[in-house]
């Protein structure tokens, strides 16, 4: 039975890698390069969103963790999280629309086998069946591999700034006066994240990065992100991920683009408390307090309000 079973997961992770980079190739052969190209640099100007006043100084786009099944996030903690945010630096547009673990923001649950993914959904909320809802987070990680793969990571991250800059266009982006936009990107959404910023900063828009627990490669976007910020806790062993796995992130790499980046100043690291990278006592945790007594979730947002003062959205309100 337990080898029966073994086998049968073996062949589902087998074919999950094999499926990962098919959706944005199948993306890219529906559309000629000049065309796509075309779209990113003119987003729709039709957009109906109202107009806000005063203007946004800043827009924040945030892409969800790798336990996301579509861009409506249902997470109350990460929710609740983006409303304190925007509480707080009320400057700053903050948008959570984009599903960053799939081309054309088609979340997993607006496919033919959306009962497949929606009852997966349901059983990462059941302890006794949790085990079995990690296949979400199977076949989102595997997505995060194909951003940071050089050889269908292009393609993938265009998709997704695509999306990005459709999502900004609906919430009121201006693209000639193209104000700061900060991509924040939890878990797997850090690289996703980083890979997309290439397109955006394409466009003209000053763009920074901000990574909560992200597993980051050496992605050729930090050549022109303004800035990347990567935000982790003590106790999150998943992040150690990136300097691992990826030889560009090595100290032997000198010339990589992440050491160009942090040798010219562009990249931060810093530990923000003592989190855990998912679950409970992770970022969005509001039970569980640092030695000060200031909980993850508060300690989350102050951080991201810092880096948001930084890239001048303005003062944290209050």
């Amino acid at each position: 039975m337990i080898p029966t079973l073994l086998t049968g997961a073996l062949v589902l992770v087998l074919v999950f890698a094999l499926l990962a980079p098919l959706e944005s190739l199948r993306w890219w052969s529906r559309r000629r390069d000049a065309a796509v190209l075309d779209a990113l640099a003119r987003p729709d100007a039709r957009s109906t969103a109202p107009a806000r006043t005063p203007a946004p100084r800043a827009y924040l786009v945030y892409l969800s963790g790798i336990g996301a099944v579509d861009g409506v996030t249902d997470s109350r903690r990460e929710r609740a999280v983006l409303a304190e945010i925007a509480e707080r630096v009320p400057d700053v547009a903050v948008t959570a629309d984009v599903f960053p673990y799939a081309v054309e923001n088609r979340g997993l649950t607006q496919r033919a086998t959306t009962w497949f993914w929606g009852r997966l959904q349901r059983w990462q909320r059941v302890p006794v069946a949790s085990l079995a809802s990690n296949l979400i987070n199977l076949r989102n990680a595997l997505r995060v591999l194909v951003s940071a793969d050089p050889r269908y990571g292009p393609t993938y991250n265009l998709a997704v700034a695509h999306e990005i800059a459709e999502s900004l266009t609906r919430h009121g982006y201006d693209w000639e006066r193209r104000p700061p936009v900060v991509v924040v990107g939890y878990s797997g959404g850090g690289q996703i994240a980083l890979g997309s910023a290439w397109y955006l900063a394409g466009l003209g828009a000053p763009v920074s990065v901000v990574s909560i627990g992200g597993v980051l490669s050496d992605d050729p976007a930090l050549d022109r992100v303004q800035h990347l910020w990567h935000l982790y806790g003590a106790r999150d062993r998943m992040q150690l991920l990136g300097p691992l796995l990826f030889p560009g992130r090595w100290p032997t790499s000198r010339f990589s683009a992440w050491q160009q980046a942090v040798h010219a100043g562009r990249v931060t690291t810093r530990r923000i408390g003592p989190m855990r990278h998912m679950g409970g006592r992770d970022y969005f945790d509001r039970h569980h307090t640092d030695a000060d007594g200031t909980s993850y979730r508060r300690l989350t947002v102050d951080a991201i309000v810092e880096v948001l003062g930084t890239v001048g959205a303005t003062r944290a309100a209050g």
